[in-house]
């Protein structure tokens, strides 16, 4: 795109979702933005981002659909998937269960642990495809 890590932000509530694409940007990295699941798989596959930040409170579709059809697929396979998962969620249940995510955050947003997790994927990713060149 412009030589910046391309980050998928699929996030349900609006607000939010200016407040990460504005944030991100003073991070270095450009954004796509959706509140859709349906459009997130679509944007996935024509765009192929560095890196997904996916709310698992989607309404329109659930984020388990959204992931299952991202890993399937072959273009959107290998793509970190960061959950966003809201605070009140992980304390009510311990137990929950982030099948195929490679990574999570919390919401409200720290914005120092989303750079960090962001930073160590999109660092991870550039080691992976440095080493196979």
């Amino acid at each position: 795109m412009n030589g910046k890590p391309l980050i998928l932000v699929v996030e349900h509530n609006l607000h939010d979702l200016e407040l990460l694409n504005s944030h991100l940007g003073i991070l270095n990295f450009s954004c796509i933005c959706t509140k859709q699941g349906v459009r997130a798989v679509m944007l996935a596959q024509t765009h192929q981002p560095d890196l997904i930040l996916l709310d698992t409170m989607l309404s329109n579709s659930s984020a388990n659909q959204v992931i299952n059809e991202l890993k399937h697929n072959s273009k959107t396979a290998t793509i970190p998937i960061i959950a966003v998962i809201p605070l009140t969620v992980v304390q009510d249940d311990e137990s929950t269960t982030l099948t195929g995510f490679d990574d999570c955050i919390t919401k409200p947003y720290d914005f120092n642990q989303l750079e960090v997790v962001i930073s160590r994927h999109i660092q991870f990713q550039n080691l992976s495809i440095q080493y196979y060149k």
